[in-house]
């Protein structure tokens, strides 16, 4: 079973992925190194892959101080 989340957090040695029925803490090394909040995160069992064609900044990296005047 494939599943696709969104990589949220990255919390010392852990990454934490969203997923469409929660979330989980996975060792950062099972990542790929170019993976950064935001990317969609393809999971197949085995292997994380980033899923180029649907990653996204987050929110966090996309906030500006112009938003909040």
């Amino acid at each position: 079973m494939i599943k696709r989340g969104t990589l949220e957090r990255l919390d010392g040695k852990y990454a934490v992925l969203l997923w469409e029925n929660g979330s989980s803490f996975i060792p950062r090394r099972y990542l790929p190194p170019e993976a950064r909040l935001g990317d969609t995160i393809i999971f197949d069992g085995t292997t994380y892959t980033l899923d180029v064609s649907n990653s996204s900044p987050s929110s966090f990296q996309t906030f500006s101080f112009r938003q909040m005047g």
